[in-house]
């Protein structure tokens, strides 16, 4: 959004010229314009302040409405930016009272919404988006995915369909369509359940068992992992979609040695490549493990780096064991482990099995240090900066008051 872009400051100018005998602190003529030029320097709460007063006094004037729309909408663009989600939604609320007729607040709350998971008031707001504006590309792009992330997939395809025939080019749309056109074929015919947090599509034919177990590790994950983050519960609904090997290869495309993932929903395949059913104790801990993301996700809202992020996974889903401590002492032994800047990027799942299996073990094994020894509080502090928008060695360094340099030699020095 450009400053300034939506200022009428032509009412502005013939307004004072009109009103050069008047109050000159109370007309709203003048408000407006002293908002006008807080605004267009950056400074938009003293500029809602003299748009609010300007309002106030004229109710009636669509201009001051606008422009008090516009800076509610600037102030929450920067507070997302930082990571403040909340705080943004709540002027964006204020934006809609004022400026009901407007469509750009209703998108960009339903995308701040998004954002946050928030999936039932981001649907409920890019709707009335596109009741108010039918054809905005962004509002029906966005609440397609809005809908593709509450799995209703068809729905999303009616969205990006109309996108895509009146915008084709839209940057990266035919690929997610793509990617739910997929899901879709595999998943026509899953079985649908749903508890207090969860919605599980399954396949037919699943063990009655196992169905159970499911559910019960899930719920039981919700509880328990909330806890050790010092009480953080993700907003409803979570989907988990579980599948056969064979359906999990077709609907992710990833790679055969990938166990699960995490992309918005939790995905797992509930048999391994032979078709034989996972044990208990390894399904409940690639659905732990999945699970860590969502609660990751939550908190930094995606700004995590990889190590991290999988560490926290690992660290939370299974204890380091013996051939593990092995394999790290061996590793640092030889000199070959990573360093966690080589491990921040999410392209490190593109490394061949073997290096991705040590990148996972020392992410697990920094983390499983950093929790024990500093202790949750410090680990929060972090990922509350990072939700924040802060830098990764940056956040890191203002929680523990060490870089990287300093964490990779106590992790080396333990293994060695």
């Amino acid at each position: 959004m450009k400053r300034g872009s939506f200022f009428c400051i032509g009412w502005c100018v013939l307004c004072v010229a009109s009103v050069a005998t008047a109050s000159i602190t109370q007309h709203p003529a003048t408000l407006n314009n002293d908002g006008v030029t807080a605004y267009q320097a950056g400074k938009f709460i003293e500029a809602i302040r003299y748009f609010e007063a300007a309002y106030k006094l004229a109710p009636e004037s669509a201009v001051v409405r606008r422009n008090l729309c516009n800076a509610y909408q600037s102030e929450a663009n920067a507070l997302a930016a930082n990571g403040e989600l909340n705080r943004a939604v709540r002027y964006l609320e204020d934006a809609i009272k004022v400026d009901p007729e407007n469509v750009s607040p209703l998108i960009q709350i339903g995308a701040y919404h998004l954002r946050a998971d928030n999936l039932n008031a981001a649907i409920r707001r890019l709707e009335e988006a596109i009741t108010l504006k039918p054809g905005d590309l962004d509002a029906h792009e966005l609440l397609g995915q809005a809908y593709y992330m509450d799995n209703d997939l068809s729905s999303a395809r009616v969205q990006w369909d109309y996108v895509l025939e009146v915008a084709p080019q839209r940057p990266g749309l035919h690929e997610r369509y793509e990617k739910a056109f997929r899901e879709e074929s595999v998943e026509y015919d899953f079985n649908k359940w749903k508890s207090r947090h969860f919605r599980i599509s399954y396949p037919q034919g699943i063990p009655g068992s196992m169905r159970a177990g499911v559910f019960s590790v899930l719920d039981r994950a919700y509880v328990d992992i909330g806890r050790r983050f010092g009480g953080v519960y993700p907003p409803p609904p979570i989907h988990v979609i579980l599948y056969t090997s064979e359906q999990f290869s077709e609907a992710t495309r990833v790679d055969g040695h990938v166990g699960a993932v995490y992309d918005g929903k939790i995905r797992a395949p509930l048999t391994d490549a032979d078709g034989n059913w996972l044990t208990d104790d390894e399904l409940e801990r690639r659905l732990v493990h999945e699970y860590v993301h969502v609660v990751v996700r939550y908190l930094t809202g995606g700004n995590v780096p990889w190590w991290l992020n999988e560490g926290l996974a690992e660290t939370l889903s299974r204890p380091l064991g013996e051939q593990d401590m092995r394999r790290l002492r061996e590793h640092f032994a030889r000199g070959d482990a990573f360093s966690l800047a080589a491990l921040e990027d999410n392209q490190i799942n593109q490394l061949p099995p073997d290096a991705l299996r040590l990148a996972y073990l020392q992410s697990h094994a920094t983390v499983d240090f950093l929790w024990n020894r500093y202790g949750r509080i410090k680990m929060m502090a972090v990922m509350r900066a990072l939700g924040n928008g802060m830098g990764y060695e940056e956040a890191f360094h203002a929680a523990y008051r060490r870089n990287y340099a300093y964490i990779e030699r106590d992790i080396a020095n333990m293994y060695r």
